[in-house]
């Protein structure tokens, strides 16, 4: 199978991230897999470096007609069978090659759970027939879309996937991995409000109240802007900011602890990585997260916007030993069955075949 991937990131994010690690599984499998992305970002080089074909496609605005002709043409040349817009612009522009005679099937991701705007445009962007499947990363964002007027038989959902190969030290390392204090609660993730850092901080003084001997981990770009609340609540002194990481294995690999104290969430993807290293974990019940880690099984879930209900679950992932370890367990299988890059790999494939094969 011919694949086209179009984006307008030229910065690396998650969802870039997916683009470059399903690509690259499916040319293991024997696909072609093409790019046409912005020459003028890290992403273009990135994607050439790992071993994806790259074409430029500077994507300026939502209705870049001059991009959606060449992307058309780009379709034509590689013989493409799908494409597989990632991204909001380029969802936008491939639908006007799409109208302007692009033969080739078009798929969107959707990776976030905001609401669908109500307006002409957004009516036309989310509502073409010229759309052939919809891949929404969890079931709110398939709600979402769904609110927004697609047709819910439009919609496959499809989680974003792991590299289980990244975390198996960290794996090997907590096979004697000793739960002895002082016990370590981690927060990785840049800070920005709807990630919600501010909860975890407020939740701090409950947990040291009945674990004296906790320390909060937080990794992430940003996360020293929580120190002032920290230190107005007295617990700074039992915080470790450790600011842009690219070890996360090697810092997951020495929590006890996992938390996500989301206030809205697509697909969890931290999450996912800190079940595949092993570690026992705690979540917002919000967003796509209950996709990822069911509720008492493989880890707990707790409401959002709520510092006591999220102190309580990682008190109780702390003190009860039998749960804890029952739940990493469980959490580490799902993950390997679920989010995987194969795992997802194969039905992003499976999605494709059924698209080429409906046209057909």
């Amino acid at each position: 199978m011919k694949i086209l991937f179009v984006s307008e990131a030229r910065n690396w994010s998650g969802g870039s991230n997916q683009m470059l690690l399903t690509g690259l599984e499916f040319q293991r499998r024997g696909h072609e897999v093409t790019v046409a992305v912005p020459d003028d970002g890290y992403c273009y080089s990135k994607f050439s470096q790992e071993g994806l074909k790259c074409l430029p496609l500077g994507i300026k605005q939502d209705y870049d007609v001059a991009s959606a002709m060449r992307l058309k043409a780009y379709a034509a040349a590689c013989g493409a069978d799908i494409v597989h817009a990632h991204h909001p612009r380029a969802h936008a522009v491939a639908l006007i090659a799409r109208h302007i005679g692009m033969k080739a099937p078009l798929i969107v991701t959707r990776r976030v759970i905001f609401r669908i705007r109500v307006n002409p445009f957004s009516a036309i962007k989310y509502r073409s027939p010229k759309i052939d499947r919809y891949i929404a990363v969890c079931n709110a964002t398939k709600t979402e879309l769904v609110k927004g007027g697609v047709r819910a038989e439009k919609i496959s959902v499809i989680p974003s996937g792991v590299t289980w190969e990244r975390f198996e030290a960290a794996r090997a390392a907590r096979a004697s991995f000793e739960f002895k204090p002082p016990y370590r609660i981690g927060v990785i993730g840049h800070y920005s409000w709807f990630k919600g850092h501010d909860y975890m901080v407020q939740a701090a003084p409950l947990i040291l109240k009945e674990i004296p001997q906790a320390r909060f981990v937080f990794a992430g770009r940003d996360t020293d802007k929580l120190l002032p609340m920290a230190e107005k609540l007295g617990v700074a002194s039992s915080f470790d900011i450790l600011g842009e990481r690219r070890d996360v294995p090697e810092i997951l690999s020495t929590l006890h602890v996992f938390a996500m104290p989301s206030l809205q969430e697509g697909i969890a993807t931290a999450l996912m990585e800190a079940q595949a290293a092993g570690v026992p974990s705690v979540a917002s019940s919000i967003g796509g997260i209950p996709d990822v880690m069911v509720d008492g099984k493989t880890g707990i879930l707790f409401p959002s916007e709520n510092p006591r209900a999220l102190a309580d679950a990682v008190i109780r992932m702390i003190k009860d030993e039998a749960a804890r370890r029952s739940m990493a367990a469980a959490a580490l299988e799902r993950v390997l069955e679920n989010f995987t890059i194969p795992a997802v790999s194969s039905r992003l494939l499976e999605c494709y075949g059924e698209v080429c094969g409906g046209r057909k």
